[in-house]
């Protein structure tokens, strides 16, 4: 049986597009979607098999939340870096990068009590055709898991520009059949596209040379829109932008959500959930 690999983008989706469509710099986390949604998570990993897995969390969840993340290290898995806030990294200088990268890396290892070795950039905005944000980090973790590509050849040439030596665990971009876009394996399209084309998406990573890896967000183990935006929440943004939004979470909170465990059940029945990360690197690294 072949294994596949499982991590969670561990963030407070509403806290993050709230900030990314300036309605805030910062605020109170939904704590309790948090913990409901880690306690999802966690008990679908013990249904099978007991595996344990990477949670790449934002450093804000550490300021806010310490002692979440404190009990997710305590239960088996892996603390690794989804930057301090959920911000685009490919809009911002290296320096800004480093500044905030640091402050994440910091606050989560100081809230988890475990070295934090493994990186990956908020929706994978990090420049791929420039060396220079990754020559900055390779200088504080050891691994990053934001390179997206559909051969590991694309992953080695890369890694062979930086001018530190980082381990590179890349996410399969492809098209599952000819006619159709791009995907990668996990997220949205895992949610809204029929498990099939996952299951494309796998064989096809299998066939490249690259172990598949699903990644996946707190927000989309639950279906009870408890990430969600109220319209009085969205209303500094205008009426119209407003009413777009509102609508647009339906897609995120509620299209797919519950089909999901079985869709991923079914996954994690035909390939061996492979564990944390950074236990596999030997396995996993370019």
């Amino acid at each position: 049986m072949s294994r596949l690999f499982l991590s969670v983008d561990f963030e407070d989706l509403s806290h993050d597009l709230g900030r990314a469509f300036g309605l805030w710099q910062t605020r109170p986390l939904r704590l309790k979607a948090l913990n409901r949604a880690y306690d999802t998570i966690d008990q679908f990993l013990e249904a099978h098999g007991g595996a344990r897995a990477t949670f790449f969390c934002t450093g804000i969840i550490a300021d806010q939340a310490p002692e979440l993340i404190a009990r997710i290290a305590a239960d088996g898995h892996e603390i690794a870096c989804h930057y301090h806030f959920h911000d685009r990294i490919d809009e911002e200088t290296p320096e800004a990068f480093e500044a905030n990268l640091t402050r994440g890396l910091t606050a989560l290892r100081r809230a988890s009590g475990q070295p934090v070795i493994g990186f990956r950039a908020p929706q994978f905005r990090i420049p791929q055709d420039s060396p220079a944000h990754y020559n900055l980090l390779a200088r504080h973790v050891t691994y990053d898991s934001s390179y997206l590509c559909e051969t590991p050849e694309a992953a080695r040439s890369f890694a062979s520009t930086l001018a530190e030596p980082l381990k590179l665990l890349p996410i399969f971009s492809a098209r599952p059949a000819p006619v159709a876009p791009r995907m990668r394996l996990g997220g949205t399209y895992l949610k809204l596209f029929p498990r099939a084309v996952s299951a494309s998406l796998i064989r096809k990573s299998t066939e490249a040379g690259l172990p598949p890896h699903i990644y996946l967000h707190p927000h989309e183990f639950v279906a009870d829109g408890s990430f969600a935006f109220s319209l009085k929440e969205l209303a500094p943004l205008g009426r119209a932008k407003a009413a777009y939004w509102y609508a647009r979470q339906i897609q995120w909170h509620k299209v797919g959500n519950r089909s999901l465990h079985a869709k991923l059940s079914a996954l994690a029945q035909q390939h061996e959930l492979g564990g944390r990360l950074d236990q596999n690197l030997t396995t996993l690294a370019l």
